[in-house]
């Protein structure tokens, strides 16, 4: 996934969230969101993500429509909160340090 200091959501594509099994329920709505390449329609998910072998459950977009690629962001909400991130870009690493609360 893309760190996305700039997202507040997480996100996922119409593809990947299939492949784990996701499926739109009937009386399930979407939600409307801009982006720069223009307005997605979207389902939230809450999902199990383990980063540097810690686990928590953060909430996801999941994308309703084929934007051509396979985006996938981690955006801020939850996952921020639960690590310190360090971007060191000349070594072109990020690194994760749990928060211990």
């Amino acid at each position: 996934m893309l760190v996305d200091s700039g997202a507040e959501l997480s996100l996922i594509s119409l593809k990947v969230g299939q492949d784990l099994g996701y499926a739109l329920a009937d009386a399930e709505s979407t939600l409307l969101a801009e982006t720069i390449g223009g307005r997605v329609e979207y389902v939230l998910r809450n999902v199990e993500m383990t980063i540097d072998e810690r686990s928590f459950i953060a909430p996801v977009a999941w994308l309703q429509s084929n934007t051509g690629g396979e985006q996938l962001l981690l955006g801020r909400d939850v996952v921020f909160d639960q690590f310190n991130i360090e971007f060191r870009q000349a070594d072109e690493q990020i690194i994760f340090t749990w928060r211990e609360n």
